[in-house]
């Protein structure tokens, strides 16, 4: 997507602020609402949810949802997710428990197949968080839909989060990646399944009708007809960056945000429910020190990862987690542990005086090599000194990590093998040595320490 100017933005740091506006958008919605999101919970907010958008489908309102069907499935929702069709609302889960299960045996063996269906069903997920309401505007960031993230700002054990509320020209680049998505849910789902019966050879096939804007906008007229109509809305700079790793082959918020990084000059401060990132990625915040940047990480503690989906991998997020800190601290990156009884779950990233990025994408192997994403990028001072400002009022909560004082594990997240994956970064980003690794092919396609990592 092209930068676009025409935008405003407002900063909302706790689910209560997102809520607000996500209730009164709903409540106003006349045409359509098209939502997409990781998880709904089974509790008081998504029940909400469900009956305002039961009785905004029988006042005529077009509804659009896309969630990820494995993990709705361990929130026990998926069955009231289908109800939703009864009302005449469109609901797709993606990458379904019960699909693409196929084993050719012209491929090789069965068991190497299968193997690889489970990765797959394991690591690909749609993790965006966002939602358009009547095609002109926009709630983004990482807050899904529960309790949980609702109650942000109000409960002690409720999640510090982030979304943003938007309005201007970059709602249009938005609406038109949600009608991309959808036409490629709805096409997976009506394909011909003696043909393609994998979503990877599907996505091969389809790839062309998806990456043709034009061929959406002639078929959605309705959201692209007076495409210059919108009226003055401000002045901010929006980048709109969808990131695709299977339905694309490619790896685009990586790399946007190596480059970015690797462009510093002052200051990078990003935060993440657990930071877990790739080589590449350690390797580029410990070059930035090197420059003179000051590099600060947030991340949960032991005792709040345990509020994180299923305690936190039953405490697995934490521990590896920490297999990441050693080589981090060494290179002078700083890491600050949350206190508070809730998770810290937000995905802030600012880099200098005017760059911040916010939405769903994790520092963290599972967004940088493999889960669908959604984020702005904002060149804008003014915007990005309030989510620094945020940043300063996060780190009063937290706990610095001192190298002298902390028990690493023994496994240093930094020597093992890398994921077969990094060869889709954009070459001229590798680091000498992730382009050693890949020159001597020494990757894989499945390491163990992932198999888990579905966050």
């Amino acid at each position: 997507m092209n930068h676009s100017h025409n935008n405003t933005i407002e900063f909302l740091p706790s689910g209560k602020q997102s809520y607000e506006r996500r209730w009164e958008l709903l409540e106003l919605a006349k045409e359509s609402i098209h939502i997409v999101t990781f998880s709904f919970m089974n509790d008081g907010t998504t029940k909400k949810l469900l009956e305002i958008l039961k009785q905004k489908a029988k006042n005529g309102v077009r509804i659009r949802i896309i969630y990820d069907d494995i993990v709705n499935r361990t929130t026990f929702m998926t069955r009231s997710l289908s109800q939703l069709r009864k009302y005449g609302i469109e609901v797709f889960g993606y990458n379904s428990l019960l699909d693409g299960w196929y084993v050719d045996r012209k491929k090789g063996s069965p068991f190497k197949q299968i193997a690889m269906n489970i990765k797959l069903k394991l690591k690909q997920h749609f993790h965006e968080k966002y939602m358009i309401v009547d095609n002109k505007y926009v709630i983004l960031g990482g807050i899904n839909w529960g309790d949980k993230y609702a109650f942000g700002g109000i409960e002690p054990k409720a999640w510090r989060d982030t979304d943003v509320y938007l309005q201007g020209d970059c709602v249009r680049d938005i609406q038109l990646q949600f009608l991309k998505d959808y036409e490629m849910q709805y096409a997976w789902k009506a394909r011909d399944h003696k043909r393609l019966k994998t979503y990877i050879s599907f996505c091969e096939e389809y790839r062309p009708i998806y990456k043709n804007d034009q061929y959406h906008k002639v078929l959605y007229p309705e959201y692209f007809k007076n495409a210059s109509s919108y009226n003055d809305f401000g002045s901010v700079d929006i980048k709109y960056v969808v990131h695709k790793p299977y339905d694309l082959a490619k790896l685009d918020l990586t790399d946007q945000l190596l480059e970015k990084i690797g462009n510093a000059k002052s200051r990078i401060y990003w935060g993440c429910h657990g930071i877990r990132p790739p080589k590449i990625f350690g390797e580029y915040f410990a070059a930035a020190v090197k420059r003179g940047v000051k590099v600060v990480l947030i991340t949960n503690s032991k005792l709040s990862s345990k509020t994180l989906m299923l305690n936190g991998l039953l405490g697995w997020m934490y521990v590896e987690c920490t297999k990441h800190f050693k080589y981090l601290l060494q290179n002078g990156i700083e890491i600050y542990e949350w206190q508070k009884a809730g998770a810290f779950h937000s995905k802030n990233l600012v880099i200098d005086d005017a760059f911040c990025s916010i939405g769903s994408y994790n520092i963290a192997n599972g967004s940088a090599f493999h889960h669908s994403e959604s984020n702005v990028l904002i060149q804008d001072k003014a915007f990005c000194d309030q989510v620094f400002n945020q940043f300063e009022v996060d780190l009063r909560d937290c706990k610095k990590v001192e190298m002298n004082d902390f028990q690493f594990p023994k496994d240093d997240a930094f020597e093992r093998i890398i994921h077969e994956r990094n060869k889709l970064i954009r070459q001229d980003l590798w680091t000498s040595s992730i382009a050693l690794d890949i020159q001597n092919q020494r990757y894989k396609s499945f390491p163990l320490y992932e198999f888990i990592d579905i966050s």
